[in-house]
Parts: structure tokens; sequence; C-alpha cells
């Protein structure tokens, strides 16, 4: 303890000693400031977008099976191709049912014919019952007759129909327009409607896009005038130009998922979009927040949260946001920051929180 005294009484002396010399510590030089540059939050109301999980699905969609038996005769289109409605695409082999059709119109001819017979032989019959030249009965017999032969005529013209149809059916035609899948039957094979269908055909446009909400959130959206709803299509994480409008909202919800299914109907003249695709659906919401708009390049992302730089007093300041969706280039931010405060966009490379920053000119 004395050795320790008497060192620090030499200490105190030879400071003490020190007369007129300079110091040796010197002020620290002020640190400059580094040029960013801002913008100024823009005040906006917005209505929040959210996304649901959605597949789309065909407005139309068939298999396409022939109603008559026989030899695929002709394939008229290439795979994959676009069809107009009416566009014949298959010819089975109409020979036999040409046949069943010729002999059904002769069948109906001689019915005819033998029908104008017992309609002069009646007349006949009748006058003859007025002058005394018949009995009673041969005048019913004759009517008898008479009716026999009109329904060979009704029996036979429906056979004529029949005929027809089955005639008509070997020409295998698009029920509406619509791209085709892959045949699969070619040229020779024996097709029916046993055989199954001779290929899909898919009304590409307009599609849907199905998905479902929960129960809970019915009243976030405008559903109630679904035909002026607008809603957007999300493919593959990138927000596509398909905009589109509610068309069928389920009339019950799904007692085992507390669901609602919801379609929306999408233009597709171009067939970008495919059945059964996965796509997010995004809903905008009826009520429309207040917050700000700020360039999307001004968000930082770190492990806990979102924030933006802003400027008090000079220096860069952290300010934690909450940010919803994204206008193009630039980001809703629904809480932390208030309209009208800079927030740095520029130069931000150079600069940390608590660093002092001037605004470039």
């Amino acid at each position: 303890m004395k050795k320790t005294i008497t060192l620090l009484t030499a200490s105190i002396l030879l400071a003490g000693c020190g007369g007129n010399s300079q110091p040796t510590e010197q002020t620290a030089a002020p640190v400059p400031s580094t040029p960013v540059t801002v913008v100024l939050a823009e005040e906006m109301a917005h209505s929040p977008i959210q996304y649901h999980v959605g597949r789309m699905e065909a407005v139309e969609s068939a298999q396409l099976t022939p109603r008559t038996s026989g030899f695929l005769l002709n394939k008229l289109f290439d795979d994959g191709a676009y069809v107009e409605a009416g566009a014949v695409l298959f010819e089975i082999d109409p020979t036999s049912y040409q046949a069943a059709f010729d002999a059904a119109k002769a069948t109906l001819s001689e019915a005819q014919s033998a029908l104008s017979l017992t309609q002069l032989n009646h007349e006949r019959t009748t006058q003859m019952l007025k002058s005394g030249g018949i009995s009673q009965s041969q005048l019913d017999l004759s009517i008898a007759e008479l009716e026999m032969a009109r329904s060979r005529v009704v029996s036979a013209r429906a056979n004529v129909r029949v005929q027809q149809d089955n005639l008509d059916q070997t020409q295998v035609k698009a029920p509406y327009s619509g791209q085709l899948g892959k045949s699969n039957f070619s040229i020779g094979d024996m097709v029916g409607p046993n055989f199954g269908p001779l290929i899909d055909l898919i009304k590409m446009d307009p599609i849907d896009a199905t998905f479902s909400i929960k129960e809970s959130e019915l009243s976030q959206y405008q559903l109630q005038g679904k035909q002026a709803t607008s809603v957007l299509l999300e493919r593959d994480g990138q927000l596509t130009d398909y905009q589109g409008n509610i068309a069928f909202v389920d009339n019950k919800v799904n007692a085992a998922s507390g669901t609602v299914t919801i379609s929306a109907s999408f233009d597709n003249s171009e067939a970008g979009l495919l059945p059964n695709q996965f796509v997010r659906v995004g809903l905008t919401s009826a009520e429309p927040l207040s917050g700000v708009q700020i360039p999307h390049k001004a968000i930082h992302q770190d492990q806990l949260t979102q924030y933006v730089l802003t400027i008090e007093e000079g220096n860069a300041v952290r300010r934690d946001v909450v940010v919803g969706d994204r206008i193009g280039q630039d980001v809703f931010v629904v809480n932390g920051l208030d309209a009208g405060e800079p927030v740095i966009v520029g130069g931000l490379q150079r600069i940390r929180p608590g660093a002092p920053v001037s605004v470039a000119e």
C-alpha cells in the first residue's frame, strides 16, 4: 500500500512540473456528413389485396365420344389445334349407316303409297255405304285399315329420322370452339360408345380461377356485386396482367373446412392460362386503409422486420415499418411512417443508422 501511494505522488508531481508546455491531446475533428437522396412519403388510401391459392379451370371441357360404332375413316385436324364450333373432327365409316338410311327412306315411300291407296279405297267405301252397297261393318274395316296405313307412315318417318341421326353421327363435330388435346385413336381403329373418348376439347376463353376463402373473410370483399369486383392473378410469384371478375360464389359453406368456394373469370384470348395451373388470386378489400406510399427500393429487410432510413437532426435514423401491397415501383406502408417524412433512397450503401447525412441538392 505504501509503494502505491509513492508512485501516485510522483505521478502528481510530474504532472505539476509541466509548466507552460502544450497539451498532447487535441479536439477530434467532426465527422463529415454523407450526401443522400430522399423522397417524401406521400399520403394515400389503399384497399389491401389478399391473395388466395387457386387453380385454373376450363369453363367448358368435354371428352368427345362417338354415338355410333365403326372404323375410323378420317381425322381432319392436328393434335392440339384450335377448332371452331361445328368443325368436323373425325369421320367414321358411314357405309352401313348410309344403307340403313336409304332403306328407311324406301320404307317410308312404300308406306306413303300404301296410305294413298288406302285413302282412296276408304273414300269409295264411304260412298258405297250411302248407296246401300256395303254394310256398316265393311266401312268399319276400311276405317281401321286407313288408321293402320297412317300409323305405318308415322313409324317409317320416325325410322328415317333415327337412321338420318345415326348417319350424321359418323361425323364427329366440335360442340364449341376450343383447343383439342391429343387423339386417342388412329385411322383404321374401331371406335364407338364402348371404346372410350376420341379426344378432349377444352374451351380456353374465358377461363376460371377457382379458390376458397374463409367464411369470416366474406365481409371483407364486395362480392355481392360480383360482376364489378376486380380480381388480380399472380403466377410463379409474379403479378400478371390478367384482371378478371368474380363469376361465382357458392351458396353454402364447406362444413369440413369452413370455407366458401369462389370462381373468378379471366379473359384468355391468347391462351396464356391453362386448366389445372396453380395460381394466386388477389381480392381487393372493401375497406381502404390509410398509409403512405414510398419507393420500394427504400425498404430494407433484416431477420426481424422491414425498415426504412429517415433523417432526424441531421442523422440517419432507422424506422421499422409495416409494409402492405406492392404498387408498381412503389410500396404501400401501413404503419411506422407519416406523410411528409423524408425517406432515404440514394446513397444507402455509404451510411448506417446514426451516421450524419445531408440532403443532396
